[in-house]
């Protein structure tokens, strides 16, 4: 039989102190990378506005115009609100709201025209 000694006692726990220097080389990466600004945090202003809009009015004494090039979104109507989905990614849609956050409606129907 083999007696421990004191020495076999002292020895470090090699795993142990690699898996606790790694987390403390990730905690003051991502402190360092905050604090040079690498990393940012949305804002609650920043939170969800993609792109404003502007309404034209279609009124005969105004004289309209409009640009040719496409503005690479559609929109759609569903369940009553106005959605606007980006042309190249149809799995993407966000529904248009006013300046105050209040959904814009919209009828299906509106839009079609009768034979």
């Amino acid at each position: 039989m083999t007696e421990n000694t004191p020495e076999q006692y002292n020895e470090p726990d090699k795993a142990k102190w690699s898996f606790i220097g790694f987390i403390v080389g990730v905690i003051v990466t991502v402190l360092a990378l905050k604090h040079y600004g690498y990393i940012q945090f949305p804002e609650e202003k920043d939170r969800a506005t993609v792109a404003e809009f502007k309404l034209l009015s279609l009124s005969p004494e105004y004289a309209v115009k409009v640009s040719e090039k496409s503005s690479g979104k559609e929109a759609f109507c569903e369940s009553g609100y106005l959605l606007l989905r980006p042309q190249n990614d149809k799995d993407v849609a966000g529904i248009l709201v006013t300046d105050k956050n209040r959904p814009v409606e919209c009828q299906p129907d509106l839009a079609r025209t009768q034979p």
